[in-house]
């Protein structure tokens, strides 16, 4: 039953829809392959070795067998797959809309993984998209799945306990909450799969969605424009693409250590690959001279222009 009087709830205005309302809204997006696996009875799945570890360890709960492909210089497949094989293919950084439209119109079986790609719309055989990635929300996932089994799922009625380093930053800054921060995510892996909390949900719905998109867009441009010459990374985005971060592929040393002296923090994403790779693979340079620099809608053009400076005088090329 609703209460009515006592204390007030965090106040949270609703101004928008729920973005992806067609998907299955769950609490973590790591959790929505094993769904789809059990929806789909899939015994082997394709996996890019160049992803994070969560999606290993998902897989690692199922019956499916993981077998790994390589990419290549455009963030590709390095190889080619029979017909009816099932392929988990990672929309890069928010950039790769191209390449998930060509996958899946030469393949019949591809899992899109969005997390990385909040906006870009459904097309694969099922696709996965994350909000932590995106927004300052404790969890919540989106699923597109066709072959429902009616799989009866919980709701999650524990978001409030993930809650304390977002609130932490607001009041501290990221150092101040990043104990908690790493704390909070390493218990991730110890729950099950359940439906999008309520109060994910709410929170889902108090976000300016075209705004955040036109704001990670300038942000993007403006690195783009700034950088790109500099860049040893080449990509071309798409009007489908909103992206997570601005990839800048370099082989100067040091930058990091540039960037962090000058409280600006980087993603190491999937620093654990070395696990699976070989030194030599492309996945591994990558891991070792790709920055992925920050866009996201809590920064504004002085933002970008202060990551653009210490980038141009760290590679000599002085200031703009």
């Amino acid at each position: 039953m609703k209460d009515i009087g006592g204390y007030f709830e965090l106040d949270i205005p609703e101004i928008s829809e729920i973005y992806h309302k067609e998907a299955l809204a769950i609490n973590f997006a790591r959790y929505g392959l094993t769904y789809i696996i059990n929806n789909y009875n899939i015994k082997e799945l394709w996996v890019p070795y160049y992803t994070c570890t969560e999606v290993w360890k998902a897989l690692e709960k199922t019956h499916c067998k993981i077998k790994f492909y390589n990419t290549d210089k455009n963030l590709l497949p390095a190889q080619d797959f029979s017909p009816d094989d099932f392929i988990l293919y990672t929309n890069y950084f928010g950039i790769c809309a191209q390449n998930v439209r060509n996958l899946c119109k030469k393949y019949k079986n591809v899992i899109v993984d969005n997390a990385q790609a909040f906006y870009m719309p459904h097309c694969g055989f099922a696709d996965i998209y994350s909000c932590r990635k995106f927004f300052g929300v404790p969890d919540g996932g989106y699923v597109y799945c066709n072959n429902s089994k009616n799989i009866k799922l919980e709701q999650d009625k524990n978001s409030y306990k993930r809650f304390s380093h977002l609130l932490m930053r607001v009041e501290g800054g990221s150092n101040f909450g990043y104990s908690m921060f790493n704390q909070t995510e390493n218990s991730f892996d110890s729950f099950d799969i359940k439906l999008m909390s309520e109060l994910t949900t709410k929170l889902l719905k108090s976000f300016d969605y075209e705004k955040i998109k036109n704001n990670r867009l300038s942000n993007f441009k403006y690195l783009s424009d700034s950088l790109d010459e500099y860049n040893m990374f080449k990509f071309n985005i798409t009007e489908e693409d909103v992206p997570m971060y601005y990839p800048f592929l370099t082989e100067n040393k040091d930058l990091r250590k540039d960037l962090i002296s000058n409280h600006i923090y980087l993603q190491e994403c999937w620093r654990d690959i070395e696990s699976k790779c070989s030194p030599n693979m492309y996945e591994m340079y990558l891991k070792k001279n790709l920055y992925l620099l920050i866009i996201d809608q809590r920064y504004n053009l002085d933002d970008m222009k202060k990551q653009v400076n210490i980038i141009k005088k760290h590679l000599n090329t002085g200031y703009i």
